[in-house]
């Protein structure tokens, strides 16, 4: 028997020392801005993939830490890419709360000058391919810093989604979301025109100056001139970004002669990572897509 069981175990301790299966390993690349802060640049190195391309995870609205989304762990283990990265927040937590350090660089705009700093700096530092050297994955609010990285360069050449809608404008998607509420309409129009340091809305995960910086944006104008692939995974019961936004998003990039795919799941905000197998969730599909770019 135990002869017959040697080749599995040998082929089993095999599997368990490749490099398939090794743990990532993390280092940090540190940016300085104009202003003189740190912008820090997770590295995850996966041992395995393709070695000049990377996979940019760009996380929504809250400042979690990257180790405390749950969902996290699924990109490292089914990208395909080498390496995966994420530009951190500043005062990120595992609570999701932003810190003051945050508010200094919330707008949106510096979001999107922060991810292209990063995509700058790591090109030389990972030894990354010319052109297409990214795959952008982004998540909810995040949406809107990928969509301006990957009009505004063409290092990028796949770009997923998830919960993103996109072709409304913020504002537009909050009206759906609240029905026209007056006070709530109220409350926008405060924010639009008169943003209070110090201050969060809807939470206490997003300033003010952020609202400020987003209410009248959308993906769609951001990706005049981007080549790419485009994936828009959203769930028909999402309660935070209206479903009516990703359909937009696709039928706006279907014009201008975008290649784009839609994905619609029976799912709430999060796709089905909760409670979904990990090639059925939203995550996963989206995976699978960026894989087979």
């Amino acid at each position: 028997m135990l002869r017959r069981l040697a080749p599995v175990i040998v082929l089993w301790l095999g599997l368990l020392n490749s490099p398939a299966m090794a743990a990532p390993e993390r280092r940090d690349l540190q940016i300085r801005r104009a202003d003189d802060s740190l912008l820090t640049v997770e590295i995850y190195d996966r041992k395995a993939g393709a070695p000049d391309q990377a996979l940019m995870v760009v996380q929504g609205s809250t400042c979690n830490t990257t180790q405390s989304l749950a969902w996290f762990d699924q990109v490292l283990q089914e990208a395909s890419a080498r390496w995966v990265v994420v530009v951190a927040k500043d005062a990120s937590s595992d609570a999701g709360a932003c810190g003051p350090e945050y508010e200094a660089h919330a707008t949106e705009e510096a979001r999107w000058f922060d991810h292209l700093s990063a995509a700058r700096r790591l090109k030389p530092e990972l030894k990354l391919r010319d052109h297409g050297a990214f795959q952008l994955l982004a998540v909810s609010a995040g949406g809107l810093t990928a969509c301006a990285m990957a009009g505004a360069t063409e290092d990028v050449s796949a770009l997923a989604l998830l919960s993103t809608g996109g072709g409304l404008t913020f504002k537009d998607e909050l009206e759906i979301l609240t029905k026209g509420d007056p006070e709530f309409a109220e409350q926008r129009l405060r924010i639009q025109s008169d943003p209070r340091l110090g201050k969060t809305w809807m939470g206490q995960t997003n300033p003010e100056i952020w609202w400020w910086s987003v209410l009248g944006k959308r993906c769609l104008p951001l990706l005049d001139g981007y080549r790419g692939a485009v994936l828009v995974v959203h769930g028909v019961k999402d309660t935070s970004t209206p479903i009516e936004s990703a359909r937009a998003l696709v039928r706006g990039l279907e014009a201008r002669g975008v290649e784009v795919s839609g994905i619609e799941l029976p799912t709430e905000h999060d796709l089905g990572t909760k409670d979904l197998p990990p090639e059925a969730n939203g995550l996963g599909r989206a995976l699978a897509w960026l894989n087979g770019r």
